[in-house]
């Protein structure tokens, strides 16, 4: 019961807040940056490995990624689900959104073996989108790093790093390309 009246007051407050704008001027739209993700919207097809690491071994993997917008165009929204040599299946989603405050990009990450992160990124400089924050699995939190190149309307490469003892090191690489 307290639940359902905890979710009930947010609810209101939520709406409430909200209300004050949005009978003047609707519902607020989502900030101009977010075009800037349309690039990664669709399927993707991606063939990579990943290299020896703390947290793991090197390997082939293979991966698909289903990319779109949501709620409005608020969140950019993806899942990511593939295979990787010596390891279990993976699948794993993302959320994005333009934090107009922090004036950044956010990215929210979750995945199937209990793993979170979370990075920020203040968009694209020319070919190149970096994401950078901390990635938390297995009761170890460390930072890390994703770039995303593009190599054309649809193909990109996609990188991916950690820190350790304050250096970065590379985790793996793959090469994506739009259906």
């Amino acid at each position: 019961m307290r639940r359902i009246t905890s979710l009930a007051a947010v609810s209101l407050v939520t709406v409430a807040f909200a209300g004050a704008g949005w009978a003047q001027q609707g519902p607020p739209k989502p900030a101009p940056e977010m075009a800037q993700l349309a690039y990664f919207e669709g399927m993707w097809t991606c063939n990579g490995k990943s290299f020896e690491t703390p947290m793991g071994p090197a390997g082939t993997m293979k991966s698909t990624a289903d990319i779109r917008k949501e709620l409005n165009g608020h969140f950019q929204s993806g899942t990511i689900k593939g295979s990787m040599a010596n390891m279990p299946p993976f699948e794993g989603r993302f959320h994005a959104t333009y934090d107009t405050g922090m004036k950044q990009f956010v990215m929210l990450w979750v995945d199937n073996m209990g793993g979170r992160a979370e990075s920020t990124s203040s968009g694209w400089k020319g070919d190149t989108l970096s994401y950078e924050g901390e990635g938390h699995m297995g009761g170890q939190t460390m930072k890390s790093r994703d770039t995303f190149t593009k190599s054309g309307p649809t193909s990109m490469k996609h990188a991916w790093e950690m820190q350790i003892d304050g250096k970065w090191m590379p985790a793996g690489e793959e090469t994506c390309t739009k259906k």
